[in-house]
C-alpha cells in the first residue's frame, strides 16, 4: 500500500517553504489515484426461498398511512410529542449523531493533516581544564508546519470509510425503526387508555345496576316477598362488582401514566384519551415478502452491518501490500528566534521509504480471519433478521383473521347475553324466574362484554403491529410503499 506521510514542514514566509512546496507537488500528482469514499452497494439479500405472496389471505385495497387510518388528530398529536420528547428517541439519535463524527472521522484519514508547531532548544557546555573559560551557550529555534498525506492507492482508507459510511446509514436505519417503534408503542399506549376508559365505565355500570338490584331485594325483603339468602347473594356481588370497579381504575391510572411517560411528560396520571375505540378498514394490503428487504428499517440495519463487515474484511486483506512513505520538510531554523522569519535561514530536505510487512507475530492474518468471521456474523444475522420479519408478517396477518372471526361470535354472545340477562330479570321480578339464574345471567353478560371490549382493542393492536411487520404505511394500489432514503448527504462524512 502506498502511504504519503508528509511531516515537519516549517514554513513562515519564507523563500524556503516555496521550495518545500515544490518538492510536494511530485507526490500530489498521485492524488489522482484516490478519491472519497462511497457507500457500498446493497448486499445481496439472504438466501431464503421466497413465496410470490403472502399465504394469508390478502386484500384488494388498503389506508393511506397507518396513523391516519385512526381517524383520530388526539393520536396524530400525542405521536407528534412522543417523536419530540421521548427521552429514549433522544438517546438513539445522539448515537446516529455519534456515528455520524465516527465516520467523519474515519473519512479525515482521506485528506491531508496540517498542524503549525514552534520548538526550541538551549543548552549550556561547560570547559574543563586548566585554563577553564566557563560555559558555552548554544540556542536553535524551529518554526514548523507539519502536513501529513496519506496515498491510498490499494484503496484500504477507502474501504474503511466506506465501511464507516454503511454503519452510518445502518444507524439512521436504526433511528427510523425507533421512529416507527415509538409512533407504535405510543398508539397501543393510546388504544389501551380507551380500553381501560371502556372497562371502568362498564364496571361501574354494572356495580351500579348491582346497587340498585340489591335496593329493591332490600325492599322486597321487608315485604316478605324474598329470601335472606337472595339478599346476602346480592350484597357479595355488590361488593364484588364495586372491587372490579377499582381494579378498573387502577389499571386506568396505570395506562394513563404509562402513556404520559412514553409521551416525555411526567406521570401525573391526567391525560384523557378519546371515549371510544377508533374503527379500521375492514381491508389490509397484499404485498411481496421481497419487498420487506427494501423498506423494513431493522433490515436496512442488519444489511449495512453486513455491507460494513465486508468493506473491513477487503481493508484487513490490503494491510498486506506494500507502503510507500514520502516525507518533505521545509521552512526556517535558526539560533535568534528574531531570525525564524528571515528567508536566510530556510532548509528543506525530501526523502522516501517503501515499506513491505514480512512477520508481525501473526497480527495481520490474524485480523483478516477476525474480520471474515465478523463478515459471517453479520450475514447469518442478517438472514435471521429477515425470516423473522417474515414470520412477523405471516404471523400478523394470519392472527387479524382469527380476531375478526372472534370478535364476530363474541359480538353474538354479548348481544345474546344481554338479551338473556334482561328476560331473566324480567321473569325473576314477575315471580317465574329464580333469583340465582337471574345473577348467573348478568355475570355471564358482564364478561361477555369485556371480552368484547378487549379482543376490540388487541384487534386493533394487531393491526399496529401489521404496520410494524411491514415497515410503515401502503399506498392506494395495496403495493407497499419503497423505502425512504436512509441518509440524504454523506459530504461531511468524506470531509468535502
Amino acid at each position: 500500500m502506498f502511504h504519503l506521510h508528509t511531516s515537519t514542514i516549517n514554513k513562515r514566509k519564507t523563500r524556503s517553504c516555496v521550495t518545500a512546496l515544490k518538492c510536494l507537488s511530485l507526490a500530489t500528482t498521485t492524488l489522482l489515484f484516490s478519491a472519497c469514499a462511497t457507500s457500498p452497494d446493497r448486499s445481496e439479500p439472504p438466501a431464503i426461498d421466497l413465496p410470490t405472496a403472502w399465504s394469508s389471505q390478502s386484500f384488494n385495497t388498503a389506508p393511506t398511512a397507518w396513523l391516519a387510518d385512526f381517524k383520530s388528530p388526539q393520536l396524530e398529536a400525542l405521536v407528534l410529542e412522543a417523536l419530540a420528547k421521548n427521552p429514549n428517541l433522544k438517546a438513539t439519535a445522539a448515537r446516529f449523531a455519534q456515528s455520524v463524527a465516527e465516520a467523519r472521522i474515519s473519512g479525515a484519514d482521506l485528506k491531508p493533516s496540517l498542524g503549525l508547531g514552534l520548538n526550541g532548544a538551549r543548552q549550556q557546555i561547560n570547559t574543563f581544564g586548566p585554563n577553564p573559560t566557563g560555559g558555552v551557550v548554544f540556542e536553535n529555534y524551529d518554526l514548523a508546519l507539519d502536513l501529513r498525506w496519506e496515498i491510498d492507492l490499494w484503496g484500504r482508507l477507502r474501504d474503511q470509510t466506506s465501511a464507516a459510511v454503511a454503519r452510518v446509514e445502518g444507524y439512521q436505519a436504526d433511528l427510523d425503526a425507533a421512529r416507527l417503534s415509538l409512533a407504535a408503542q405510543t398508539t397501543k399506549g393510546w388504544l389501551n387508555l380507551i380500553e381501560a376508559q371502556q372497562q371502568l365505565a362498564l364496571a361501574e355500570h354494572t356495580a351500579e345496576a348491582y346497587r340498585y338490584n340489591q335496593r329493591a331485594l332490600e325492599s322486597r325483603f321487608k315485604l316478605g316477598l324474598t329470601e335472606g339468602i337472595d339478599l346476602r347473594r346480592i350484597h357479595t356481588q355488590v361488593a364484588s362488582a364495586e372491587a372490579d370497579a377499582v381494579f378498573r381504575q387502577r389499571a386506568l391510572d396505570q395506562a394513563t401514566r404509562q402513556l404520559e411517560v412514553v409521551l416525555g411528560r411526567y406521570p401525573a396520571g391526567v391525560l384523557d384519551a378519546a371515549i371510544t375505540l377508533p374503527s379500521l378498514p375492514p381491508t389490509i394490503p397484499a404485498g411481496l415478502p421481497a419487498d420487506l428487504i427494501q423498506r423494513r428499517p431493522d433490515l436496512v440495519a442488519a444489511e449495512r452491518q453486513l455491507a460494513a463487515t465486508d468493506r473491513e474484511l477487503r481493508a484487513s486483506k490490503k494491510n498486506l501490500l506494500p507502503q510507500i512513505s514520502l516525507t518533505a520538510s521545509g521552512g526556517t531554523s535558526s539560533q535568534e528566534f528574531e531570525n525564524l522569519l528571515n528567508g536566510d535561514f530556510g532548509v528543506w530536505a525530501l526523502a522516501g521509504n517503501l515499506t513491505q510487512p514480512i512477520f508481525q507475530g501473526g497480527r495481520i492474518i490474524a485480523n483478516i480471519d477476525r474480520s471474515a468471521a465478523l463478515r459471517d456474523q453479520a450475514a447469518a444475522n442478517y438472514r435471521d433478521s429477515a425470516l423473522r420479519a417474515f414470520l412477523e408478517v405471516e404471523t400478523t396477518l394470519a392472527a387479524e383473521q382469527f380476531i375478526r372471526r372472534e370478535q364476530a361470535k363474541l359480538a353474538i354472545a354479548a348481544e345474546e347475553a344481554t338479551a338473556t340477562e334482561s328476560l331473566a330479570w324480567n321473569r325473576y321480578r314477575s315471580g317465574t324466574g329464580d333469583f340465582l339464574t337471574a345473577l348467573d345471567t348478568r355475570r355471564t353478560a358482564d364478561a361477555a362484554r369485556g371480552r368484547l371490549l378487549s379482543v376490540a382493542n388487541l384487534f386493533l393492536q394487531n393491526r399496529v403491529d401489521l404496520y410494524l411487520a411491514l415497515g410503515g404505511a401502503f399506498d392506494h394500489s395495496g403495493v407497499i410503499q419503497p423505502p425512504p432514503e436512509t441518509l440524504k448527504n454523506h459530504s461531511n462524512i468524506n470531509g468535502d
